[in-house]
């Protein structure tokens, strides 16, 4: 079975408008969970799901305590482990000191030789079953649809939001925090419970 690729619109650094080149990239058909992969390696071999669950536990304990002691971890022909810092640049070694220099990501090298096996067979995607895209609605017809949902609710999520102007995730909460920083609207609760409501005397319709 081929991988399925559609266009994207390489982003815009300079944020002036003018309109950047497409490139293609792999869609994503899901992610194969842990649960998933134990299933069919156990199922390919003559070991058990246990066995393949404590292989692969013994192997994150290791690659973790090798990793924390400044090593780095070789897995197979697949590729390799190391880990990387986090510290402030500084412009003399005497600036920083060990308690603020933390460990940041952990890194993963892939072998030529696996990049090669993981080469396939790719084909365009099914119209309609491609990379969504926000919908292309004015920055005053959304603020007008805002105003017409908050007349009739209490609140909105960020889901809502979505919902009525076509937004994905990130472009929706960036419009969501900038009317924050407005002062036209303001949060209550946190993480998946965050609502946005109108400010205390604030009329966002005027």
């Amino acid at each position: 079975m081929a991988a399925e690729y559609d266009f994207q619109r390489k982003p815009n650094p300079k944020g002036d408008g003018e309109l950047q080149p497409m490139y293609p990239r792999i869609v994503n058909k899901g992610t194969i969970t842990g649960k998933r992969l134990v299933s069919d390696i156990s199922q390919a071999t003559s070991f058990t799901p246990g066995d393949v669950e404590g292989v692969l536990a013994a192997l994150e304990s290791r690659i973790s305590y090798y990793l924390s002691e400044g090593h780095h971890v070789q897995l197979g022909n697949m590729g390799h482990f190391s880990a990387g810092l986090t510290a402030r640049p500084v412009m003399d070694k005497k600036e920083i000191h060990a308690q603020t220099i933390f460990f940041g990501k952990v890194h993963f090298r892939v072998s030529p030789g696996f990049r090669k096996q993981c080469a396939g067979f790719v084909e365009r995607v099914r119209v309609g079953y491609g990379f969504r895209h926000s919908e292309d609605i004015s920055g005053a017809e959304r603020y007008r649809r805002l105003c017409v949902f908050l007349d009739a609710n209490p609140f909105i999520t960020r889901k809502d939001y979505s919902g009525i102007t076509g937004l994905l995730k990130n472009k929706a909460l960036n419009d969501l925090n900038l009317l924050v920083e407005k002062g036209i609207l303001t949060t209550l609760g946190q993480g998946s419970h965050k609502v946005y409501v109108r400010a205390v005397n604030q009329n966002i319709a005027e």
